[in-house]
């Protein structure tokens, strides 16, 4: 089975991926081989995958961010190697969670990001440009949704170790 994760900075392909895990918003989908054409938006941002390397298999976890899942029997296009089952993951970002995961990295990341929107909003709260208003408005929910992620992906990878 193929196994696309795809976000504007990184990309994820899988050709030996034997079980893809996802909640979506009509239940938690198990996608094997031959699985029925399904699409759907990732409810909880979290996608699991077991892939068949060297004889064992490999779980890998990513946790997205904004992701719609897309499962096709036909392939995306019509070359050979995307013939059989193919599962597409598309997100805004994604972050896989492994054992390389530094916990200590992602809580001083998670800091960082969070002083900086409080520094943010404390700018926003004195400005009195309404034009700078406006562009700090649209700074400020890029920031917060960063925020989130990086909290949501703590969370996940500390619930994992």
């Amino acid at each position: 089975m193929f196994f696309l994760l795809a976000t504007p900075e990184y990309n994820n392909i899988q050709s030996n991926t034997t079980k893809v895990r996802v909640h979506l918003r009509s239940g938690v989908a198990e996608i094997f081989d031959q699985h029925q054409d399904l699409m759907g938006k990732v409810e909880n941002d979290l996608v699991e995958i077991e892939t068949n390397f060297e004889n064992r298999i490999e779980k890998s976890t990513f946790v997205l961010q904004d992701a719609v899942f897309i499962v096709s029997n036909q392939g995306l296009d019509n070359t050979a190697e995307n013939k059989g089952t193919g599962v597409y993951v598309y997100a805004r970002r994604a972050k896989e969670i492994n054992s390389t995961l530094s916990l200590d990295e992602l809580v001083k990341q998670y800091e960082q990001k969070t002083a900086l929107l409080e520094s943010e909003n404390q700018k926003l709260s004195e400005s009195t440009s309404e034009s700078l208003t406006k562009a700090m408005n649209a700074k400020i929910l890029l920031l917060a949704e960063e925020v989130e992620f990086v909290k949501k992906v703590l969370a996940v990878a500390k619930e994992r170790k």
